[in-house]
């Protein structure tokens, strides 16, 4: 076990999404469901050089997004998924210069949609899966001031592996890859998530993740790479563990603190996320 769990860190540490768990699949015809919904702020942007601008004209960003889930288990290894995602933004500038005039803008969109599937090759000594998923551009929120998306479809292949050790306080880790294929001159990308936590009570789990995306520059006009650190607990009112091994019947819900540490050509935003998930 000690080596698994050598073998696994190493995993996670080089080979580094928004999911609990993400590499289980649902029992035959289990559902599980979520609601997502995110509050974001921010003073400072990322440049192209990845440094740390204060915004033009002192300006403030803030806005929220919801993104409803949900995922079938077609059969024990294989569950389709999909959701949505809606945003709101927000822009003000406070110092701009008087003759100018105010300037504040607000905008919002269904952004995106999307839909795929999740195949679990294995599941022990840990648990390996493939996931491919389509995601659409709903042809609203790009042109939007302030901007609400890149205005891109992709295709998003990935490999996921997770494991949860039963010790004396149970834990788990995981971790995704892949590569992101994208459209209209924005540039493919190279997804990394990483995210462990571990059980004190049976109804409480701690968490953490790393989520972002690396840029394949050379692929597009249009770059983009960020890097969020979340924390956070999970009140898991029953079903025990299956928030992260979607083993049975499950109603949770989650708290998380999120900062994005690391970009180029992005906001450095602060979030708060809350999420409400059930299994039956």
């Amino acid at each position: 076990m000690k080596k698994i769990f050598l073998i696994l860190t190493l995993f996670c540490i080089t080979f580094p999404q928004l999911a609990f768990g993400g590499a289980w699949t649902l029992p035959k015809n289990n559902i599980w469901a979520e609601f997502y919904m995110k509050g974001n702020w921010s003073k400072y942007d990322f440049g192209s050089d990845r440094s740390l601008n204060r915004k033009d004209n002192g300006a403030f960003s803030y806005g929220m997004s919801i993104a409803p889930k949900i995922e079938y288990g077609l059969t024990d290894w294989i569950t389709i998924l999909g959701s949505f995602e809606y945003k709101e933004a927000h822009y003000k500038e406070y110092n701009r210069r008087s003759w100018w005039g105010p300037h504040r803008r607000k905008s919002h969109a269904l952004t995106t949609v999307d839909f795929g599937t999740r195949v679990r090759f294995m599941e022990d000594p840990f648990v390996l899966s493939g996931q491919i998923k389509g995601i659409l551009y709903t042809g609203d929120g790009k042109n939007k001031d302030p901007g609400l998306c890149d205005g891109n479809d992709a295709i998003d292949i990935r490999g996921l592996i997770g494991k949860k050790f039963d010790w004396q306080i149970p834990c788990y880790l995981g971790a995704e890859s892949g590569y992101r294929f994208k459209n209209r001159h924005v540039a493919n990308d190279i997804p990394f998530f990483v995210e462990g936590g571990f059980w004190p009570f049976k109804w409480l789990l701690l968490k953490t993740e790393v989520d972002g995306y690396f840029s394949h520059g050379s692929t597009g006009s249009i770059k983009k790479e960020y890097a969020i650190w979340r924390i956070g607990p999970v009140f898991q009112l029953f079903g025990g563990d299956s928030e992260v091994t979607k083993a049975g019947k499950s109603l949770d819900i989650a708290f998380q603190y999120g900062i994005t540490f690391w970009g180029k050509n992005t906001s450095a935003d602060q979030e708060v996320v809350m999420k409400i998930s059930g299994q039956y």
